[in-house]
């Protein structure tokens, strides 16, 4: 004689699957904005253009500086979802 258990698998809903993927775009979004900004102002530095250093960093700071407010709400949002007791 054999039992069978059934096992309930928990997986997260569809909402927490896009927002973890979002989440997660955004951060490699800031984090490649923010780099580029660094990247584009020791470039221009290195040229001996400070003005194009500063031009450079206001033409691309807004992207990375919304990109990080996109995944702080989304983490803050993330932060609220029902955790799974067993999953710890």
């Amino acid at each position: 004689m054999s039992s069978t258990m059934n096992q309930i698998t928990s997986r997260p809903n569809r909402t927490v699957r896009i927002a973890t993927f979002l989440f997660a775009l955004t951060v490699v979004f800031f984090l490649l904005a923010g780099l580029a900004i660094v990247v584009g102002q020791i470039a221009t530095l290195a040229a001996g253009e400070a003005t194009a250093a500063r031009h450079w960093a206001a033409a691309v700071a807004p992207y990375a500086f919304g990109g990080a407010s996109v995944a702080g709400l989304l983490s803050f949002a993330l932060s609220y979802r029902k955790q799974d007791p067993d999953r710890d």
